[in-house]
């Protein structure tokens, strides 16, 4: 049944961006983290750029599509990623903090392996709760959320960024905008990648991370919308499927 909940998702992707071009997994994916391997130490990208990424003090756990990591003072560290520059960026992912985050100290949830530079995901810096700190080849740049606090619940993610403005959206719904005027800049490529910690070693991220992606275009909000919907889609179908398997091992009649 899985592939009715994949299939209905992709209606709505159709539906929702029948007035503009869609992104096409197929050449607009540059990184896609499903975190679905369920053991070992190594997180493999499923595009067709087949990134593979080292594990550190996390543990597999059952995650919003299937499964996900779950963070212990650990990260995903990814050496530079061979990729072209591209000139639009969306980056997405599913997120779930262990505790309450309403202040402290810094957290990055997504941060170069190797030195400074953009794009980032970090809570907690500069006095701010939560921002997408995103660049252009020119300048650096951010959008900052209007939320107070984060609870330990998961949280659809999403930074786009076209080459006039940028976006973050946070369960489907815009947060913040800001202007951007250039080419996208990210630094992945030259200084490698880290999921859930500033360069693999401090400000971590506790908590669980699921479906990691990011593209090379700028994802409108219908698509986030859209994306969202197949994720959650995918979550009731397979509880669903669960519990009729439980159903089913509990009645003589099946």
């Amino acid at each position: 049944m899985k592939h009715l909940a994949y299939f209905f998702g992709a209606a709505l992707f159709l539906l929702s961006t029948t007035l503009g071009q869609a992104a096409d997994p197929a050449t607009d994916l540059l990184i896609y983290l499903p975190f679905d391997e369920g053991q070992g130490n190594k997180a493999e990208d499923t595009s067709p750029n087949g990134f593979v990424g080292d594990i550190e003090n996390a543990k597999w756990v059952e995650g919003v599509v299937g499964q996900a990591l779950h963070f212990n003072n650990g990260s995903v560290n990814f050496d530079p990623l061979k990729i072209d520059q591209p000139k639009e960026m969306t980056i997405e992912f599913w997120f779930k903090p262990d505790e309450e985050i309403e202040g402290g100290g810094r957290i990055d949830l997504l941060y170069r392996l190797n030195g400074g530079g953009r794009p980032h995901i970090t809570f907690n810096r500069g006095g701010v709760l939560f921002g997408f700190y995103f660049a252009t080849q020119g300048v650096e740049l951010e959008a900052l959320t209007n939320y107070d606090k984060f609870e330990p619940e998961w949280y659809y993610f999403v930074g786009s960024q076209s080459r006039k403005t940028a976006w973050m959206y946070i369960n489907g719904e815009l947060d913040a905008e800001a202007e951007a005027g250039g080419d996208a800049r990210m630094d992945f490529g030259t200084e490698g990648m880290c999921i859930a910690a500033n360069t693999g070693g401090s400000n971590f991220f506790n908590g669980m991370v699921d479906e990691f992606k990011i593209w090379s275009v700028a994802l409108t909000a219908e698509e986030v919308k859209a994306n969202m919907a197949t994720a959650l889609a995918v979550q009731a179908e397979g509880k669903l499927t669960t519990t009729w398997g439980k159903l089913k091992s509990n009645s003589g009649r099946f």
